[in-house]
């Protein structure tokens, strides 16, 4: 699962796109939450769901491997869809043999379901049903010699049962509807599921433990006018004679039933080839003439992984479809992966971003995850860290180390930001929810002990042992041992003490590292100063790199005390003295330099880390002159983030425009459009009037992100946007352009303003939404009542029914600043007592 919720994901994007100095999004959120006596921060897991055994007891339950009575050989499902009651009826027929003792009974999970009949071997059989579990009595015992049939007749309800809710996931109905009665004319008509983590049962029984794995058939009925997917193979299709047609997949592998999936809708397939293996890309219509530039590295992407890995990919072919209203960033289903609704772009968006990162994720659970399954949350990071550390790797290969090593910086400082507010043990047996697992610890970290991991035993031995993790646990579930194991069996080394400090013990290292020089010796000494009630002193293997003119010498030390020193003699000081060299280690180091010492690091340093570490404490430099040449050198740096960081220097510190004319100029027609929106804020800032034909000349840029950022230049400086640029671009959805025309907007006082205010709602996603309404209730803070009340109800449907939790808050807000309106008080009430989710309910009820 990709776990970035979908506005957090956008936040990210968009602060790092340079719509910078403007008084929009956080600004404006701030004046919400003081205006309405409230304030949002992210939910923590005390605000997740909790078991009942736990609230009992005030204890934390041991959340080991679920022990297994039954072997869940294969599932056979007939499903059809009621869309008016949003109801799936279903024939399931399952097969199972005991594990090894004698059972007399069978529990299955069934979530929020009708139980029509139950039958063992073609005849009725008792059971009990209490809407979460289903009890099957058998008069007989079985032992493991024989193999039982249980079929069921069900209706599933998702809609008619209060559904879980997490950072992870929206709602875990299992089964979601889209648009189900049709009259949204903005929505596609859709059904998709979502099983992890335990979710699958909430559209079939089953037995919903990610250490199970069967084989599947599923048979699909819908009008003819729609498409269907799900894992495995397309077998049959028969069309009915009431204008319906049932589709028959089959998926003859063996896999966990959360990765079950099923979607129905009306999509434009794009197909290809790799290895004689099918792939489809499913898009919404409107967007299949885009989908081999979103999805066209797919190819590629298998070819490097099976390579990389040593095993081939696993399935018989790999669908990826995008929906609409997902519940999470994207689900790795076996065979068929599914997205969220932000891939629906266009080849413009993808000038700015691609999304590779998201792909490669997805495509590298096919097997960590798929094939090798993690057999309990607890090990969760055996899914998600291999994931996370795909988009390293891919990046690595296809883009440079310095785009790798800069995506991995951003995820390390997510990762700083959790652990600064609870840090917790990678595999942790003790939780409140499973949902719980699915956060920076276990993709991030895991992902960043991964590297080490890999920087410790070398490139060869590293992928080997990966090859050997995949084929000895291939279709097999798993824990942290078994990796440890094969790294062992192709190292030959214990690496326990390498497994225990990152994977059962929390935090990672926090280092003071100093160094001096004099007498003719550089002495440098590291302390690890991070709390040691749970977290210890690692063993930490690095290189320490002293730079003398051209001539670097590396170094390796392995640091295993809380404090240690190092001498190193030589006749003359080091120029710049670099603790781990290698960047590799998931630390938060503190190693003070001098400028000079920064500005060698920059020069002769190849690393990212080392460029943007110099960039970073650049503010606290004394020496003018070395500011200027490290500028001078970032301007024409080979990566475009290095160069951005340059102009975004120039920004904060408001410099001069004559001291770097002539480079913010050049960069003005950088091949990023990342750069050259920095380069419009900082003459926005400096030089509108001087240079006024380049703006106009930048509205016209193919890039959106270009574009919005000369928006924001033009209301900064308080100047009319031309008429035929505002015609074009009024009804654009790009989330960058909404909110900028909407800061340009926010102040004028023409009705032509407010209407396009009110008109703008239309089609925004909940990522967009989150902003736009932001600005569209400080627009009406001091606005005509007749403005006011119409905006009452756009804010009450979006309050009341946005899947998007953020979107439904940001709504909420808006109706406490119009408190004063007759009536909206009480739909404040309304909303309030009727909202659903933890991390809302705990915000609304402070009003």
């Amino acid at each position: 699962m990709y776990r970035y919720i979908a506005f957090l994901f956008e936040i990210k994007e968009y602060k790092l796109n340079g719509m910078i100095n403007m008084k929009m999004s956080f600004v404006v959120f701030s004046i919400l939450t003081l205006q309405a006596g409230i304030g949002f921060t992210q939910s923590s897991p005390d605000s997740a769901p909790i078991s009942d055994e736990s609230q009992v007891s005030g204890l934390p339950i041991y959340r080991g491997s679920e022990s297994r009575s039954w072997d869940l050989l294969h599932t056979d499902l007939a499903v059809s869809f009621d869309w008016s009651k949003r109801y799936l009826l279903g024939k399931a027929s399952l097969s199972l043999t005991p594990i090894f003792y004698e059972q007399d009974k069978l529990t299955l999970d069934a979530k929020g379901m009708d139980i029509l009949t139950v039958l063992l071997e073609g005849k009725k059989v008792e059971y009990t049903y209490d809407e979460l579990e289903l009890q099957v009595l058998f008069e007989n015992t079985y032992d493991r010699n024989d193999t039982l049939r249980i079929e069921i007749e069900y209706v599933a309800k998702p809609y008619e049962r209060d559904p879980e809710r997490s950072e992870a996931i929206e709602e875990n109905r299992g089964l979601y509807f889209i648009n189900a009665n049709g009259k949204n004319p903005e929505k596609p008509m859709q059904i998709w599921t979502q099983g992890e983590t335990e979710a699958s049962s909430g559209w079939f029984p089953t037995i919903d433990i990610p250490n199970e794995r069967c084989t599947q058939k599923i048979s699909i009925t819908v009008d003819n006018k729609f498409q269907t997917l799900s894992n495995g193979l397309l077998t049959d299709q028969v069309n009915q004679s009431d204008g319906k047609r049932t589709d028959v997949w089959v998926m003859d592998q063996p896999h966990a039933p959360y990765l079950f999936m099923m979607a129905v809708g009306e999509f434009e397939i794009v197909r290809e080839e790799w290895n004689g293996i099918p792939l489809a890309y499913w898009m919404e219509k409107g967007y299949g003439q885009y989908a081999q530039d979103i999805f066209g590295n797919t190819p590629e992407m298998l070819t490097f992984f099976s390579d990389k890995l040593g095993y081939p990919f696993p399935w018989k072919k790999y669908d990826q479809i995008v929906v609409r209203d997902f519940v999470s960033g994207a689900m790795e289903n076996t065979s068929a992966s599914l997205f969220y609704e932000a891939l629906n772009v266009t080849d413009r968006h993808l000038i700015d971003k691609n999304w590779d990162d998201i792909i490669s994720h997805e495509l590298m659970h096919q097997w960590f995850g798929d094939l090798v399954t993690c057999e309990s949350w607890s090990n969760l990071t055996l899914n998600e860290g291999f994931a996370s550390y795909s988009e390293y790797l891919w990046n690595e290969y296809k883009y440079g180390k310095d785009e790798a090593d800069y995506t991995f910086l951003i995820e390390h400082e997510s990762y700083f930001i959790e652990a600064s507010e609870e840090q917790k043990n990678l595999i942790r047996y003790f939780y409140d929810n499973q949902d719980d697992m699915f956060d920076a610890h276990s993709y991030n970290k895991g992902a960043a002990v991964l590297h080490m991991l890999r920087n410790y035993v070398g490139d060869d031995a590293f992928f080997l042992g990966l090859k050997n993790y995949l084929t000895d646990n291939a279709f097999q579930s798993v824990e942290v041992a078994q990796l440890r194991m094969a790294f062992e069996k192709v190292t030959g080394e214990d690496l326990n003490w390498f497994f225990d400090q990152w994977y059962f013990f929390t935090g990672h290292p926090e280092l003071e590292v100093r160094h001096t020089f004099e007498n003719d010796t550089l002495t440098l000494s590291v302390a690890q100063v991070q709390s040691e009630d749970e977290t210890p002193v690692f063993r930490l293997p690095v290189f320490i790199d002293i730079w003398k003119g051209d001539q670097n010498f590396s170094y390796p030390v392995v640091i295993n005390e809380a404090y240690e020193t190092y001498q190193f003699p030589m006749n003359q000081k080091p120029d710049v003295v670099i603790f781990d060299s290698e960047r590799q280690l998931l630390a938060e180091i503190d190693h003070p330099k001098t400028d000079s010492e920064y500005y060698t690091q920059f020069i002769k340093d190849a690393s990212l880390y080392s460029r943007v570490e110099t960039m970073d404490s650049l503010y606290t430099f004394e020496n003018q002159e070395l500011v200027d040449r490290l500028l001078t050198s970032s301007f024409s740096d080979p990566y475009y983030m290095i160069r951005q960081r340059a102009l975004e220097y120039l920004i904060d510190e408001e410099i001069k425009l004559k001291t770097y004319e002539a480079e913010v100029l050049n960069l003005i027609k950088d091949p990023s459009s990342h750069v050259r929106s920095y380069a419009i804020a900082y003459l926005g800032q400096k030089g509108f009037k001087k240079y006024r034909t380049l703006f106009d000349q930048a509205l016209k840029d193919d890039s959106y992100l270009v574009v919005a950022s000369t928006i924001a230049q033009f209301t900064r400086n308080d100047t009319e946007l031309p008429v035929d640029f505002l015609n074009k671009y009024s009804q654009e959805n790009e989330l960058n352009i909404v909110v900028t025309l909407a800061d340009y907007y926010v102040d004028k006082k023409e009705e032509s303003t407010y209407l396009w205010f009110q008109n703008r709602m239309k089609g925004l996603d909940g990522n967009t939404l989150f902003f736009y309404i932001q600005a569209y209730a400080e627009k009406l803070l001091n606005a005509p009542d007749q403005y006011r009340k119409a905006a009452v109800p756009q804010f009450e449907q979006v309050a009341r029914n946005h899947s998007n939790y953020m979107a439904r808050f940001s709504a909420f807000q808006a109706l406490v600043l119009m408190s004063d309106l007759q009536g909206v008080d009480r739909l404040i009430r309304e909303i309030r007592d009727k909202e659903k989710d933890p991390r809302l309910t705990s915000l609304y009820n402070r009003i």
